[in-house]
């Protein structure tokens, strides 16, 4: 979900590919806040606040935090998945807290939010590194257990909003429970890695300017190194494949090892080897997808009509947004560099559509 310009200082065409491939890539990991507020911050939360833990997947323990309306009940519920990378329950971002923002606006409304730190996170146990799709899987299926376990939530009336790839978790963890409605949130409808990491830095980089022949190649050394994760062989053998490839592409030593710290892992071969429609396809509730116009992580351009045609609930809805980015904020050029310098943490429009999409269930 974070992304930097990459340095196209490069002496050789294929080494600035190569370059261009690895910048994109890898400095996924990085919008790093300076912790000052943003103007939709929640200056006071006028509800109960719960610091929670529960089981995740085996061996791990999750903590987070339910807000719940001040009386009434029983509540509908959700549970807020997060995007790629180890993110805290607020999937905090260049000092937005989106997760925060939006379980403020729906426990006003009405509702019973959990949200949780990622495991291996913050407060949370286990190993982020090791883990992969099934084990975030478990985690949401945990998150929803949790919420099914308390008298204040309206058991037959739970649901995720997934975030990004959360919104690829949500419908594996969906096998495991039973979730009232889903909302995904730029979620991906197309194999990951082959798809959409080419059309992503393809698309980041056209609009930094880069040369089509550079875009061109620099996809087809993401396909490639895609095909490599998806083969069926131990994951060491993998590793000692892709780090060859890439360096038969012109990539040095540390950018190898970064590309291999991110993808030659457990979490990269089950995302080379995952395709969405599978369990979109699968599911039998309602799910509203909101993609953003200006998104150059999860093109809607691609993704919408994928979902669309996946989704077979009569009352699920597919939407593209005018005018926002991947983290549904008001953009200028849908740059991952630009998510900082955006006021704005969510549209508040964006906000109001989720809630009134779920009021109407």
């Amino acid at each position: 979900m974070r992304q930097s310009r990459p340095d196209r200082r490069t002496p050789s065409r294929g080494l600035a590919t190569c370059g261009l491939c690895a910048a994109l890539l890898l400095s996924a990991c990085g919008l790093v806040g300076s912790g000052q507020a943003r103007p939709q911050d929640p200056k006071d939360r006028p509800y109960r606040i719960e610091t929670v833990s529960f089981a995740g997947g085996p061996g791990v323990t999750l903590a987070g935090e339910l807000t719940m309306p001040p009386s009434g009940g029983p509540f509908k519920a959700v549970a807020l998945i997060s995007g790629s990378g180890p993110q805290d329950r607020n999937e905090s971002v260049a000092d937005h807290r989106p997760f925060l923002v939006l379980s403020d606006y729906l426990t006003r409304a009405g509702y019973a939010v959990l949200r949780y730190d990622d495991r291996g996170t913050e407060e949370s146990t286990g190993s982020y590194e090791d883990a992969a799709l099934p084990d975030f899987a478990d985690d949401a299926a945990g998150a929803f257990r949790y919420l099914q376990s308390r008298p204040e939530i309206d058991k037959t009336a739970i649901g995720f909003i997934g975030h990004s790839e959360g919104g690829e978790i949500a419908p594996f963890a969906a096998a495991q429970v039973d979730p009232a409605f889903m909302v995904f949130l730029a979620g991906s409808g197309r194999r990951t890695l082959p798809d959409v990491l080419a059309t992503q830095v393809a698309d980041i980089a056209r609009a930094q300017g880069v040369d089509e022949d550079e875009i061109a190649e620099a996809k087809e050394v993401i396909e490639q190194a895609s095909r490599i994760l998806a083969r069926p062989a131990p994951l060491p053998e993998i590793r000692e494949e892709l780090n060859s490839y890439l360096k038969s592409k012109g990539l040095g030593r540390s950018s190898r090892q970064a590309y291999l710290a991110q993808y030659g892992n457990r979490w990269g071969v089950s995302q080379a080897t995952n395709d969405p429609t599978v369990s979109l396809r699968a599911l039998n509730v309602p799910v509203l997808a909101l993609f953003g116009e200006k998104d150059l992580q999860v093109a809607a351009r691609y993704e919408a009509p994928v979902m669309r045609s996946a989704l077979r609930h009569p009352r699920s809805r597919v939407e593209t947004i005018e005018g926002v980015n991947h983290l549904f904020q008001p953009a200028e050029t849908g740059l991952p560099s630009e998510y900082g310098e955006i006021e704005t943490t969510i549209l508040p429009s964006v906000l109001e559509r989720i809630r009134t999409w779920m009021d109407a269930l």
